[in-house]
């Protein structure tokens, strides 16, 4: 009886053993495995973080500003060890090329688009709104006319980098020769056209870009289609009533007025014909960027003569299939600053998109022709709808033919007119 006990206690104990020895591979490295090179284990989160630590940024930009943005992107990816790649599109490339992008899903994480293009993206569902990636503050810190371009549907899409405003840039003392100060009313520019005309003088009196139709759009502005009376709609470009007034007036100045669309190169001034022109309509950065002597800067303020002026200006957007939305807020966020948006004005003329750099002391280096309507944004509503890209063009090409007298100012007002919704 004892020796099967013993028996049976002996069985149980085997049991025991074979339960207890290892059924699955030995994780301890033995004599075979010491020269295989071992793959360290990176945790899910710490992939993602590298991961998200790449992104890349399209920009169109001219050479000296892409240096100074590529400087800046440098230091960025210095102080946050990120991988940050920074591509300049050619100047041929147009924005059709990018939504071809978008639409296949290759696009870049971060965009710098015109303003008028923001509303236009984002009406067709490719980028993201800000309140998903930035964490700063726009609406009241930044310019209005800045900021109204990148609103849809009750979202903010882009975060505003520069601005540049068309400005006036005259000869004070030509305009005195002829017995004239510089017109703010339509009765100031028939005066002067009239005294042009009898002055007979071999020089232009009015030079802007008949191929830049923001600069026909503000000229005709100020010559009293005004943009938006009170009962036009935002979308509205001309007010209808006043382009009865402003077409019959810019027949007039055609005949005294050049092309400095035309030069060969942006940079050959002496001698060009924009200097011949007594006025000129441009962009406020060719008017820091070019020598004027004994002319002046003037941006009237639409507050005292209710012609406005177009302010352009690009915003930094994030596309909406990008992955690293957190990484590109960041990059977004530094590359708009204070500091970075004084710099960016010294470099390269454009003005910052943020108020407060307006306020403080010094003016922090702007120019003088600066008005408390521009940075308040009193009467400087602009016309915003996502069709505005498209809508420019079309005037760009009725203007081209307008001023080179292809067709008549009754179909001229006609065409313009069409452009309002």
């Amino acid at each position: 009886m004892k020796r099967r006990n013993h028996w049976v206690l002996f069985a149980l104990l085997l049991l025991a053993l074979i339960n207890l020895s290892p059924t699955e591979k030995s994780t301890m490295v033995g004599p075979k495995d010491q020269d295989r090179t071992t793959e360290p284990v990176i945790p899910p989160s710490q992939e993602k973080v590298r991961e998200n630590g790449r992104i890349k940024v399209a920009v169109r930009l001219p050479e000296l500003e892409f240096n100074e943005l590529k400087a800046m992107n440098e230091a960025f990816m210095k102080e946050h060890s990120t991988e940050v790649e920074l591509v300049n599109v050619p100047a041929g490339e147009d924005y059709g090329s990018l939504q071809q992008q978008f639409e296949l899903g290759v696009s870049p994480d971060v965009v710098l688009l015109d303003n008028v293009w923001v509303r236009r993206y984002a009406a067709g569902g490719f980028l993201l709104p800000t309140e998903s990636y930035y964490s700063g503050s726009l609406t009241g810190e930044v310019l209005s006319a800045s900021l109204a371009q990148d609103e849809w549907n009750g979202y903010v899409w882009g975060v505003p980098l520069d601005a540049d405003p068309y400005v006036w840039v005259y000869n004070a003392e030509g305009l005195k020769e002829i017995g004239h100060t510089f017109p703010s009313t339509s009765e100031e520019w028939h005066a002067l056209i009239e005294a042009w005309n009898e002055f007979n003088s071999p020089a232009y009196l009015l030079g802007l870009d008949y191929n830049d139709p923001y600069a026909v759009m503000s000229l005709l502005w100020q010559l009293g289609a005004k943009g938006q009376g009170k009962q036009e709609a935002a979308e509205s470009i001309f007010n209808k009533k006043g382009l009865a007034e402003a077409v019959p007036l810019l027949e007039q100045l055609q005949p005294y007025m050049i092309n400095i669309g035309d030069d060969e190169s942006n940079d050959q001034w002496i001698g060009s014909n924009r200097q011949e022109a007594l006025i000129m309509l441009i962009p406020s950065t060719e008017a820091r960027k070019y020598p004027y002597r004994g002319k002046r800067v003037f941006f009237p303020d639409p507050s005292e003569s209710g012609n406005k002026m177009w302010i352009a200006g690009r915003s930094f957007v994030v596309t909406a299939r990008s992955m690293n939305r957190d990484t590109a807020g960041l990059w977004i966020s530094a590359m708009t600053t204070q500091i970075q948006q004084r710099q960016w004005h010294e470099k390269t003329g454009h003005l910052p998109a943020l108020k407060t750099l307006y306020y403080q002391a010094m003016r922090s280096g702007l120019p003088d022709w600066i008005t408390a309507s521009f940075v308040k944004g009193q009467g400087i509503t602009q016309p915003v709808t996502a069709k505005l890209p498209e809508l420019m063009q079309q005037l760009q090409e009725n203007s081209w033919s307008f001023l080179h007298s292809d067709i008549p100012a009754k179909q001229y007002v006609k065409q313009l007119d069409e452009l309002n919704p």
